[in-house]
């Protein structure tokens, strides 16, 4: 199986079970992700934890493709203290690589997930110094052999990441690499819609999304709309996958339009990280060049797994 490299901001995740009433009180979108400061943390950190892990959208996924059996590598940022341990120690266990480094300056992302009785996640994250990716970390030499690049569109909220990730892009693409890019979140679209459309045309090969991004980036009615066929059609050579949830996934290639049903459910517990697990399935066939059906299946078959558990790693 081919190498794939991952950049993305470096956080751990703190598990919470609320009620509907706190997103309530505490003005939070339910199913959003919200950037928070270190006051709104500390005082968030009140909250009793049902479990803290290793988190982020891209260490998500290059962790469970590192435990599907991939050369796997992640490019990020942690603090100089327990938490950025914390992440280093938990994506070397799944076999990943760890590229990058730590800052004394400033503490570790953290990323407090409130749950609801429904299962919904609603993030609300403090970014801390995983957003300081700098030039250095991104280095020819890790891109050598390299098949996919992997990252996030959480990293433009942040300034200063996106030349570090155009410049990481080009040279996984110099190298051969395909470009796989996750939407991230329809509020984060929303902020960086532009440049979004603009990566997606000129660098992106693989782009993940789920319904809403899909339909925020667009500017369509709902997922029903022309406009979002006719965007997908517009750039056939690219692969675009839109997640629904219980309705499975839609590929759109060259064209063609795929749908998978989701595989069956017992009993929902967390919907966290189910974007993420989806990637490191699709991701895992499309390295082993199996057809994008295949790719899909793998795909729902991993989210199914990791919203039967509390917590987006295995």
């Amino acid at each position: 199986m081919g190498k794939i490299i991952g950049i993305g901001n470096a956080i751990v995740d703190v598990l919470c079970k609320v009620e509907d009433s706190f997103l309530e009180k505490n003005n939070l979108i339910k199913g959003s992700m919200s950037l928070i400061d270190e006051v709104t943390a500390k005082n968030l950190s009140e909250l009793k934890p049902e479990k803290i892990t290793s988190g982020g959208s891209v260490g998500n996924t290059i962790a469970a493709l590192a435990q599907t059996g991939a050369s796997a590598a992640f490019i990020g940022k942690v603090g100089s203290d327990e938490f950025g341990s914390r992440f280093i120690s938990e994506i070397e266990k799944t076999g990943a690589s760890f590229i990058g480094d730590n800052s004394y300056k400033k503490p570790s992302a953290k990323s407090f997930i409130l749950v609801t009785p429904d299962a919904q996640r609603t993030m609300c994250t403090f970014l801390g110094c995983a957003s300081d990716i700098s030039q250095d970390l991104v280095n020819e030499k890790d891109f050598k052999n390299l098949e996919i690049f992997y990252t996030e569109g959480y990293l433009w909220d942040s300034g200063q990441n996106s030349e570090v990730i155009v410049r990481a892009i080009d040279i996984a693409k110099n190298n051969g690499g395909k470009i796989a890019f996750s939407l991230s979140d329809a509020f984060c679209v929303s902020r960086h819609k532009k440049d979004f459309l603009e990566l997606i045309s000129s660098k992106i090969d693989i782009i993940f999304a789920n319904e809403n991004e899909a339909v925020e980036l667009v500017e369509a009615k709902n997922f029903a709309d022309e406009k979002l066929r006719n965007f997908f059609n517009s750039m056939p050579e690219k692969v675009f996958i839109v997640t629904r949830s219980e309705k499975g996934c839609v590929i759109f290639h060259m064209g063609k339009i795929i749908k998978i049903p989701a595989a069956k459910i017992a009993k929902i517990i967390d919907s966290t990280g189910a974007g993420d697990a989806f990637a490191a399935g699709f991701l895992n066939k499309f390295l082993e060049n199996k057809p994008l059906q295949n790719c899909g299946e793998f795909g729902n078959e991993l989210a199914g797994k990791i919203i039967q558990q509390f917590g987006a790693r295995f």
